[in-house]
């Protein structure tokens, strides 16, 4: 009964609280001589005894600040000659401030929908800060501190929240074209190993404060180690935009600060599509200068070819980042191709040894990864152009005959359709199924054990590693794989080359799930012969248990 009693009274308390909260906002909105009662309200904001009294608070103080901005109580006036009005503004802005920082530290909690609830308020506040310049001075002027403490405070967050980095690039950055605008700059500015949080705040300098120097204070903010949070976080937020950089001036047209009726003879950068485009270049470019964790690695090298490079101002100023990529091997190496291969054909990228580099691709690995089909996609495009000398062609098509008598079935039944392929669409390189292996080609003597076979399968060089004197007798093996699909398949090598090249992507996607529900769905010509006995008792004869039931 007291645990309930005292439940009751904490509840009734905290409705009078929210009554007296509700109060106090009426009066700061109606009347000017009631603004000491922000204070009290802000109060309340921060306890933490009553959560929803807190949450009432917050946003009646929202309410109350976008009602001051509308009346223009929070500008800053040079003209002002009435020193008890200046006192008051300056009293009105250091409140407001103190407000905007209780939302931001709100931003760095662990409950999603608080950080949300102060995501929402502080575009709010954004907003209004805005529109009261426009109303001011009648020129557009978006207030980019202003945002450049909100991306700070979700970007340099290690508890922000996937809700909430999905409502700011949903809701905001991709429905507003000046925030869209201002964020890219921002993510250039916070990236920058020169950025200095206190310039922002009160104009202070890294020298002036003992022992905060960029590299402590950054480290102290969470970026130390390769800033993972802030990687993490504003490459989630870049990946979630689907607003690409437009090309027109009219596609332009929604803001969340409105453009003045007459704009004058300059026009604001955020009404120039190269400017945007611009900001979308250097936001990418800061980005991928700063150290990757390697699951943010592979996510940007996997939309680098369809969401970056066709939206960049010099796309090849990716080259050097593709090219490392690309030289790096295993996983990265496969995953940088598509961007290299968008670079190279569309841009004239020239890089020197990419056929040597990509016959280095595959390894015993490749039929394994993740990325396998897309690799096969890649590799069919590279090989196709028939200007490709036949020593090349056959190297590649050894290596991959040679990998698959170690590949699972998945990875054979891509194997033998791209040899097919590769065969097919270059005709000198059918003497890899005609050459006799074990046998000289001229005389027609049987060749001892070690010169049966000259391919060289350690030689990465495909200059190198005679591939064009050897022949596919690996596909000959595959005609005997236990499965027998797969044999059936490595059959059409004793066919005649008449038939029409397999379409590749039919085969990328098998696994042996695929493989078991196709073979059950198959119906059996005829049932398999079985040869059962059916029993003649329960026990056999003999059967100790039999022996004691008997018994």
């Amino acid at each position: 009964m007291a645990l309930k009693r005292k439940f009751t009274n904490e509840k009734d308390e905290a409705q009078k609280l929210i009554e007296q909260v509700r109060q106090w906002e009426s009066s700061v909105i109606q009347d000017q001589q009631g603004l000491n009662n922000i204070v009290d309200i802000f109060n309340v904001a921060k306890r933490q005894e009553s959560a929803e009294a807190s949450f009432v608070a917050i946003n009646a103080l929202g309410r109350i600040y976008s009602a001051l901005w509308t009346k223009g109580l929070l500008n800053r006036t040079k003209d002002s000659n009435d020193s008890a009005q200046e006192k008051v503004g300056d009293w009105l802005r250091s409140n407001y401030n103190m407000y905007v920082d209780l939302l931001r530290g709100i931003l760095k909690c662990k409950e999603a929908p608080m950080q949300i609830g102060a995501l929402r308020l502080l575009i709010q506040m954004l907003e209004k800060e805005g529109h009261s310049a426009h109303r001011l001075a009648n020129v557009y002027s978006f207030p980019n501190s202003s945002l450049l403490a909100i991306v700070e405070g979700v970007l340099d967050n290690a508890n922000a929240s996937e809700h909430l980095l999905r409502t700011f690039a949903e809701s905001y950055i991709n429905s507003y074209d000046d925030i869209r605008y201002y964020f890219y700059r921002n993510v250039v500015k916070l990236a920058s190993p020169e950025y200095d949080p206190f310039k922002r705040n009160s104009g202070r300098k890294y020298s002036n404060i003992p022992g905060s120097d960029t590299r402590k204070n950054r480290e102290s903010r969470g970026f130390a180690d390769g800033m993972p949070v802030f990687v993490k976080n504003a490459f989630s937020i870049m990946n979630l935009v689907r607003v690409m950089p437009k090309t027109d001036i009219t596609d332009l047209t929604d803001f969340c600060v409105k453009l003045p009726d007459e704009i004058g003879e300059t026009e604001p950068s955020v009404q120039s599509p190269s400017a945007h485009k611009r900001a979308f270049s250097e936001a990418w470019l800061a980005l991928l200068r700063l150290p990757l964790t390697p699951d943010t690695y592979k996510q940007v090298l996997l939309v680098m070819h369809k969401r970056i490079i066709p939206h960049m101002t010099d796309p090849k100023a990716l080259m050097d980042f593709l090219s490392n990529s690309y030289d790096a091997g295993g996983p990265t190496s496969l995953l940088a191709l598509n961007g290299l291969f968008t670079l190279i054909t569309d841009y004239n990228l020239n890089y020197p040894q990419f056929y040597e580099k990509l016959y280095t691709l595959l390894d015993r690995n490749l039929f394994h990864v993740k990325y396998r089909a897309r690799f096969f996609r890649l590799l069919e495009i590279f090989l196709a152009s028939s200007h490709l000398p036949a020593y090349l062609i056959a190297a590649f098509a050894k290596r991959i005959s040679r990998l698959a008598l170690s590949a699972p079935p998945s990875g054979i039944v891509i194997a033998i359709p791209m040899v097919y392929n590769l065969l097919k669409a270059h005709p000198s390189c059918m003497v890899l199924i005609h050459r006799m292996p074990g046998y000289d080609s001229e005389t027609g003597e049987q060749k001892i054990a070690e010169e049966a076979d000259m391919f060289v399968p350690a030689e990465n060089d495909p200059a190198k590693c005679m591939a064009l004197q050897s022949s596919l007798w690996e596909m000959e093996t595959l005609q005997h794989h236990y499965y027998a699909n797969i044999a059936t398949l490595a059959n059409i090598f004793n066919e005649p080359f008449h038939k029409p090249s397999f379409v590749l992507e039919d085969f990328l996607d098998h696994t042996y799930a695929t493989f078991f529900e196709s073979d059950t769905a198959r119906k059996p010509r005829k049932a398999p012969a079985l040869a059962t006995q059916p029993p003649a008792s329960l026990f056999r004869p003999g059967d100790a248990v039999g022996d004691f039931m008997a018994y």
